[in-house]
């Protein structure tokens, strides 16, 4: 018995039917995608490619382009707080000035808790 087979001829070389698109041309498609209210399919169809494809350019150009840092530090004013004084018999002292509070009071050095949470209420 013989196990081996004939195959046929290979075919011909297929010519490649890949398209190539111009740098330019993609750079305009991902910056049409860059609208939220815009489909990538949408776009992707208007200009007869695949939406796989065109999400492949703007991930290629995502890649490209620095990430934008997510803190920007900005310059402050030299301004000094005076912190809540403390007096030698072991009270708060807390004085609140604004357009419909005028108030200065006195709390417990040891409901310090308290005093926080009645100032939070009083400004709410």
């Amino acid at each position: 018995m013989d196990y081996l087979t004939e195959t046929p001829a290979a075919e011909p070389a297929r010519q490649s039917r890949r398209r190539v698109y111009s740098p330019a041309f993609k750079a305009h498609l991902v910056a049409l995608c860059q609208d939220p209210a815009t489909s990538v399919a949408a776009i992707a169809r208007a200009h007869n490619i695949n939406d796989n494809m065109l999400h492949r350019w703007i991930r290629e150009a995502q890649a490209k382009t620095p990430a934008t840092p997510s803190f920007i530090a900005l310059p402050t004013s030299a301004e000094v707080v005076r912190p809540i004084q403390q007096d030698s018999a072991g009270h708060i002292q807390v004085t609140l000035q604004g357009k419909q509070i005028n108030l200065s009071m006195q709390w417990p050095l040891h409901d310090a808790q308290g005093c926080a949470t009645f100032i939070r209420e009083v400004l709410r």
